[in-house]
This record gives C-alpha cells, structure tokens and sequence, in this order.
C-alpha cells in the first residue's frame, strides 16, 4: 500500500511539473519571447529617482516591439544612500502605463491584488502596444520591506512611433 502512495504522489509532481513547463514555455510556443532571453535583443535602459528621492528605478525595455505583441519591460529597484545603492526586497511597487490620462495598464490587477510583491526588487511587466503615440510609464512603490509607505512615483515618458517595417520603437525619456 505504501509503494501505491509514492508512486501516485511520483506522477502526480511529475503531470504538475510538465503543466507548470508548459505554461513558462507557451509565450515561446506562441512565437513571441521576450528581449530579456534573446541575446541578439537592442535592450535600452533608464534611470530615474522617485519622488523624494529616496528610490531608484531602473527601467530596461527593448528598442523595438512589434505592433500588438507583448512588450516585454525588466523593472529594478533599489535604496539610496548617499553614493551607493542597494538592490530592495520584498517591495510592495506596480508598473502603470497611461494614454492621454486613461490608465491603459496595471501590473498589479494581472493578479487580482492592490500591489504586486517583489521579493527580489524586480518586476517583469508586458503590454502590447497596439497604437503609437505619447504614453507615461509610472513605477509605484508603496511598502518596503513589508512596511507600508506613502506611495512615492517614478515616472517616464514614453513616445511610441511607427517604423517602416511595421514595428514599433520607444524612445522613453525621465
């Protein structure tokens, strides 16, 4: 009876692991992956410090994006003081896209919560930029360490304009 356990609980971790492959692998599947895992990839990159100045946000996004296919963004966030930085942990922070004012993108309702948790101080957002134009990019950072703060901002501008080809390129700017 307790070789029928294990080997039950045996596949049951196998079909979960296969599943759980399956679905970190569908982007790829689908034909789109992200500048982050592609060597060949033009990554740009960002800095910018929050409102107050305690926080630095670094944001690395790719030149160019096709239309309607996820852009892929690497966030990182880190502490200030004085002259060095270090990395944050377990940051309650979100990454909000908006158009003429119109909130078009929040990371954190992508999973049903106020905030998105970053253990690690980094946060790997995607949104599928349809139409070029104007955009603000703000990243949001609300709690530290857990430890609830007044939410302070850092906030980009970004101009999406339409390449011969058909794709898109971002030029973002602080």
């Amino acid at each position: 009876m307790r070789n029928i356990i294990y080997v039950s609980t045996l596949i049951i971790s196998f079909a979960f692991l296969t599943y759980f492959t399956a679905l970190q692998n569908s982007l790829w599947l689908a034909g789109i992956q992200s500048p982050f895992s592609d060597s060949n990839a033009k990554i740009e990159n960002i800095s910018s410090k929050t409102s107050g100045g305690k926080y630095l946000v670094n944001l690395q996004y790719p030149a160019l994006t096709g239309k309607g296919e996820p852009s892929f963004f690497m966030v990182n966030l880190f502490h200030i003081s004085g002259d060095k930085q270090s990395r944050m942990r377990h940051v309650d922070c979100d990454f909000i896209i908006l158009r003429d004012g119109i909130e078009q993108f929040r990371m954190s309702t992508k999973y049903g919560e106020p905030l998105f948790h970053s253990i690690n101080g980094v946060m790997l957002p995607s949104f599928p930029f349809s139409e070029p134009g104007m955009y603000k990019i703000s990243v949001e950072i609300a709690g530290d360490f857990f430890i609830p703060l007044k939410p302070v901002f850092a906030n980009f501008s970004a101009m999406v304009s339409p390449t011969t080809d058909g794709n898109l390129k971002f030029n973002i700017s602080t």
